[in-house]
This record gives structure tokens, C-alpha cells and sequence, in this order.
């Protein structure tokens, strides 16, 4: 009977470790699987990675254009604020000088009466 007893501990034993080997093996491929997925989300993530530095790449020149225009701009409107000062004072000369025209004028119409 002891050798019974002891072929019967032996396969359950065997059977113990047959049911903790497919749990085990069940647990692997869960593990897998879930890695598997993980992976697939990292690749999604460096991917958009990849598409957030392009646009922040555009968007860093498109700031530096911007900033030139807005030099550019700057600049002309420096240039046309110094044109209409030069055109008012030539306005208020050729003002004066019309005016000094129609004084002249008026002053020999007033002699030949």
C-alpha cells in the first residue's frame, strides 16, 4: 500500500504542477499580449512625437518669418512716417509760397485799379 500511496502523491503532485504549468503558460501569453499592446501604443506615441516636433520645427520658422515681417513692417512705417513729415513741411512751404503768389497778385491788381 505504500507504494500506492505514494504513486497516488506523485500524480497528484504531477497534476498540481500540469495545472500551475498552464497558468503559468495562460500568464505568459496575457503577459505577451499585453506587451504586444503596449509596444503598439509606444509606436502610436512616438509617432505623434514625431508629428508634434514637425510642427513645432514649422511653427518655430513661421515665428521667426513673423518676427522679420513685423521688422520689416516696423521699418517701412518708420520710412513713411519720415515721408509725410517731409511731405507736410513741403505742403506748408508750397502753402506759403501760394500764399506769398496770391498776396503778389493781389497787390498788382490793386496797383493797376
Amino acid at each position: 500500500m505504500d507504494f500506492e500511496k505514494t504513486m497516488q502523491f506523485l500524480l497528484e503532485q504531477q497534476a498540481r504542477f500540469d495545472a500551475r504549468q498552464a497558468e503559468f503558460v495562460e500568464q505568459q501569453l496575457q503577459s505577451q499580449e499585453r506587451m504586444t499592446r503596449i509596444e503598439g501604443v509606444l509606436l502610436d506615441v512616438a509617432t505623434a512625437q514625431a508629428g508634434t516636433n514637425s510642427i513645432l520645427a514649422t511653427l518655430a520658422e513661421r515665428h521667426v518669418e513673423l518676427a522679420q515681417s513685423h521688422k520689416e513692417l516696423y521699418e517701412a512705417q518708420r520710412v513713411t512716417e519720415q515721408s509725410h513729415k517731409a511731405l507736410y513741411d513741403a505742403q506748408r512751404v508750397t502753402e506759403h509760397n501760394v500764399n506769398a503768389l496770391i498776396s503778389a497778385v493781389e497787390q498788382h491788381i490793386a496797383s493797376h485799379s
